[in-house]
């Protein structure tokens, strides 16, 4: 069953790579993936299983009363079920292959800068690699006693804001697909400087909670071995979509991601360069089944509400997608998190009621963006917080009782970076 597993995943890795320059293969890539929402519910544990059966559920219920209704889909409709999200994701984990797993090089900083250029290279690492950097980081600044509360919150803290401007991350992916259309570059800039204000505001309650040990602190070192990979990957991105601003950017990310971890393996050792990525794809890929189900299972749901609320006149009591609107959506998604409900699934939630509203697609991208950042760094139940909690011990209650504070400093500094995006577009 993994193998098969394995298979489909690598067959909607391909197939969405593919429709970068054959369109239909996008088909292709949701059948794939119907099939592997299938397939992983019999993988995956006893709540995941129990989760992703309800979204599928809604989802095709959605759907069929919106038939019934008189409603009209096509195969495209139906097929769009998050492929280009999970390609994507699943294609960025190859680069764990070329990614240095401890800092090669010491350095003498301690103290607040040592803590600022910890959460600089979280962010910076975990904006490509996504949640593999809080192991990799985590594991280093709990050397061999417990990881301290202080050092979970600089993570959650660091590593979740990247979504508020990585095209590597799931958010922007997510979005887009609901809103297509977002100007990747606008995103970027104002995303990322709210980030920097953000994290770096944030980390005064850091010092504060650090206390005694913030004098002695030495955290995780800065290197160009660990940067140029983040670095690359992020230019590269930028100048293929600007020479190509109608390509979706999940697929730029996706066929990006792949092509620098064979360039970089075939630097190491061309040779095994191929059985590497084969392995990768033979043995880590089916370890995302996780994730893969949730994101499939929530495409089946946002393709029924997609098609259901149209029909059903739901109509807000505003005409336009204003700024005030997309603060109000960012923290609706925040606000779904602290009860539980996944950002893939809030996202489709607001995305449904606002689509009426024909809001500006850069605007939509960048409030959900950082409803699902926020939402990771907060939510009692994100997969961050579950990861924290079995790997390092961290008390997911105590963590978000903590991480208000920075829940406070983002819901201040995002109304003027949405102000900022909407003067751009």
């Amino acid at each position: 069953m993994t193998l098969i597993y394995a298979s489909l995943l690598s067959g909607v890795i391909m197939a969405v790579g593919l429709s970068a320059i054959v369109p239909q293969a996008t088909l292709l890539a949701g059948v794939l993936t119907l099939a592997l929402a299938v397939v992983g519910l019999f993988l995956v544990g006893r709540n995941q299983r129990i989760i992703a059966s309800v979204l599928m559920s809604i989802g095709v219920a959605a759907l069929l009363v919106a038939i019934g209704l008189g409603g009209r889909v096509d195969a495209g409709d139906v097929l769009s079920v998050n492929q280009d999200l999970i390609g994507m994701l699943t294609a960025v984990s190859f680069l764990r292959l070329i990614t240095p797993v401890s800092p090669p090089t010491l350095t003498r900083l301690h103290g607040r800068m040592a803590v600022a250029r910890t959460a600089l290279t979280t962010h910076l690492l975990g904006s490509v690699i996504n949640i593999g950097v809080v192991s990799i980081v985590g594991d280093n600044l709990r050397g061999r006693g417990p990881l301290r509360l202080a050092d979970a919150a600089l993570l959650s803290r660091s590593f979740s804001a990247a979504a508020f401007w990585s095209p590597f991350w799931a958010a922007g992916a997510a979005a887009t697909a609901l809103v297509p259309g977002a100007n990747a570059l606008v995103l970027i800039v104002v995303g990322l400087s709210m980030a920097t204000v953000a994290v770096l505001l944030s980390l005064w309650d850091v010092f504060h909670l650090l206390g005694e040990d913030l004098r002695g602190y030495r955290g995780y070192a800065l290197s160009w071995a660990l940067m140029r990979i983040p670095l690359a990957l992020v230019a590269l991105v930028i100048v293929v979509h600007r020479i190509f601003p109608l390509a979706s950017v999940p697929r730029i990310v996706l066929v990006s991601g792949l092509l620098v971890t064979l360039v970089g393996l075939i630097i190491v050792n061309r040779r095994t360069a191929l059985r590497a990525l084969a392995r990768h794809a033979r043995h880590d890929l089916p370890t995302l089944r996780g994730e893969v189900t949730l994101f499939a299972s929530a495409g089946v749901l946002a393709v029924g509400l997609r098609v259901l609320f149209p029909l059903l006149d739901l109509e807000l009591p505003l005409s336009t997608f204003t700024v005030a609107v997309a603060w109000a959506s960012m923290l609706v998604m925040i606000l779904l998190a602290l009860v539980g409900v996944h950002p893939v699934v809030s996202v489709a939630i607001v995305a449904a009621l606002v689509i009426p509203l024909h809001p500006d697609p850069t605007l939509f991208t960048l409030a959900a963006c950082i409803g699902w950042g926020t939402g990771t760094a907060v939510g009692p139940i994100t997969g961050l917080t579950m990861l924290l909690n079995s790997r390092y011990g961290i008390e997911s209650l105590a963590l978000t009782r903590q991480n208000l504070v920075y829940l406070g400093v983002v819901l201040v500094v995002a109304w003027p970076a949405l102000l900022l995006c909407a003067a751009l577009v």
